[in-house]
């Protein structure tokens, strides 16, 4: 993993105007906000990302879950998926976003993840996280390793001769 700035801003005002420096908000990002981490941190350590700052959004005030007058609810970027899944509102009014989110990982990534992270997680395929195979996401332009339907990572399909 490469070197980068840490910087925790004191509001969201503060926290935008830093990633606004940012030359592109898509892959090779230089700047990435960060808060439960458990995708940017694997990318980081796989080089599929190497932004130089990243801008720690933990202590904002965005983790709160309430209800609005229509019935709905206002979900902050940094809340926990653990808090959102056991939340009382969202366990009786919206069972299925409750037991997506208690399927979708373990109860580690869970605590740790935040809902802003989870809707903007990147692509999970395999060819994405292998810097030695090509990849239109990571590397526009580079070509597809899964495009042709069978890879090195499924034997059963009969990759092998």
């Amino acid at each position: 993993m490469k070197t980068f700035q840490l910087t925790k801003p004191k509001d969201s005002a503060q926290a935008s105007a830093a990633t606004s420096k940012a030359k592109t908000a898509q892959q090779g990002a230089d700047i990435r906000f960060i808060a439960g981490g458990t995708t940017l941190i694997d990318l980081m350590k796989l080089n599929v990302e190497q932004p130089q700052n990243l801008v720690d959004v933990n202590r904002l005030p965005l983790d709160k879950i309430e209800a609005t007058p229509d019935g709905g609810l206002t979900i902050g970027a940094t809340v926990r998926n653990s808090e959102l899944a056991w939340h009382p509102l969202v366990r009786k009014n919206y069972a299925v976003l409750s037991e997506a989110i208690l399927s979708g990982a373990s109860v580690q990534v869970r605590n740790l993840a935040t809902t802003a992270g989870n809707l903007l997680q990147r692509t999970r395929c395999v060819y994405f996280r292998d810097t030695a195979m090509p990849c239109n996401k990571r590397e526009p332009g580079f070509g597809c390793g899964a495009i042709n339907g069978s890879n090195r990572s499924l034997a059963i399909l009969g990759t092998s001769e």
